[in-house]
């Protein structure tokens, strides 16, 4: 049930043609011309919302092969923008005084055709990926992994029952998981290890402008014993809040006096490992009244993998989903999509040495950045589900409990 509330931006799409073109003499010299096509973006608001009263509209077109992107500069409902002919993803986004709003459509800029995008009300409660540092160091050391949980509200939120999973959804490849019409799935398909938090509702507060760091492995990694190949791991996890233990794995360990998170479901893998090149994360809170295990042991809550009968895989609802980020490989033409607009309209990633190489063992993490600073000097992080403009893409030193004194948005 959508009102339709449509403004229109044409973008003449013009730079170059990967396989549509004219010839043309110029001086006995036959070279290519790029034709131009006319692509019309309609904008839609779900019932309730006005268009008029969405502020601060922004449109970003990526091409998905290059992974180029253009803003484009909305006035008086219009925008106009060249383009090279190719595949592009449209993501739009604004606000209301009430809420948020993003919107993802894709698109083949080949002929003249109408793109529409569905502005979807931004999910969010409170608890958010602060930090996520996932791809270890030489010589492939992934043990050291941890992710840090922020309370971006001014409310006591619990870390009760909250899941945290791994979206499935290949290597660096589209994913699968889509329906009939190369749709994302309404359900996210979790891998590896899916975890939660232990507690009957309200016995793991977390308060206003504070978080909890939760650690694969919650000990000190900088001090392992290194050979000539190995480098020192970047962090010291012995203080972390909560550690991932495993209880099938016989090298998994317990930390004495840090508390362990639990294992809801698994596919694969020795420990919670989104992989070096990182995958989608999300955090997921069940319908009150619903206890993880009694989920997890509802057949109708599982899919086989697509083209596999290897296993089931648990899929969890996108309206259960607090908070995602949609961790991409860095090497262009191999970013895809895990997650709905309504959760992650962009992608974050995080380079090696150089813009476009692997993040693989190279000790970065992905933060977000600090929009705003309370009366008391906490941050308020970044959270407009767009994790391309929410986190300082490319990576930074890992820097679990520590959080900036400034904006550095």
């Amino acid at each position: 049930m959508f009102k339709k509330s449509i403004f229109t931006i044409s973008l003449l799409a013009a730079m170059f043609a990967f396989t549509s073109c004219d010839k043309k003499d110029d001086g006995g010299v036959v070279v290519d011309v790029a034709k131009n096509y006319d692509v019309t973006v309609a904008l839609t608001v779900p019932d309730g919302v006005d268009l008029a009263d969405v502020t601060d509209i922004k449109i970003v077109v990526v091409n998905k092969t290059s992974g180029v992107e253009t803003s484009l500069t909305v006035s008086n409902g219009t925008a106009t923008q060249s383009l090279s002919a190719g595949e592009y993803d449209f993501r739009a986004s604004g606000q209301t005084e009430d809420f948020k709003l993003n919107g993802l459509a894709s698109a083949s800029v080949y002929e003249n055709k109408n793109v529409s995008i569905t502005l979807n009300i931004v999910s969010g409660a409170g608890l958010v990926f602060k930090e996520i540092y996932y791809t270890g160091v030489m010589s492939y050391y992934w043990k050291d992994g941890f992710f840090e949980l922020y309370n971006n509200s001014d409310e006591v939120q619990y870390l009760d029952g909250l899941i945290v999973g791994i979206v499935d959804g290949g290597f660096g490849a589209p994913s699968t998981w889509v329906d009939d019409d190369n749709n994302l799935l309404s359900r996210y398909p979790m891998t590896n290890f899916t975890i939660y938090f232990p507690g009957a509702g309200s016995e793991h507060p977390v308060q206003p402008y504070t978080s909890v760091v939760v650690a694969t492995v919650a000990i000190n990694h900088s001090a392992r014993e290194l050979t000539d190949e190995d480098v020192e791991s970047p962090v010291d996890l012995s203080h972390a809040d909560w550690n991932i233990y495993v209880p099938a794995q016989a090298s998994d360990i317990e930390v004495e006096g840090i508390p362990n998170t639990l294992v809801a479901y698994n596919t694969w893998g020795l420990d919670f490992m989104p992989g070096v090149n990182g995958a989608a994360l999300i955090l997921a809170k069940l319908p009150a009244g619903t206890a993880v295990p009694d989920f997890v042991a509802n057949p109708d809550n599982f899919l086989k993998t697509p083209g596999s009968e290897m296993w089931d895989q648990l899929m969890i609802p996108h309206e259960y989903v607090v908070d995602g980020v949609d961790i991409v490989y860095s090497t262009e033409g191999q970013q895809y999509k895990r997650l709905l607009p309504s959760e992650d309209i962009g992608m974050a990633w995080v380079y090696g040495d150089a813009p476009g190489t692997e993040s693989a063992y190279t000790g970065k993490s992905l933060c977000r950045k600090v929009i705003a600073l309370t009366p008391e000097g906490k941050p308020v992080y970044k959270d407009t589900n767009n994790s391309s403009e929410d986190f300082s893409i490319g990576g930074q030193r890992p820097t679990p409990g520590v959080h900036a004194a400034q904006v550095n948005n």
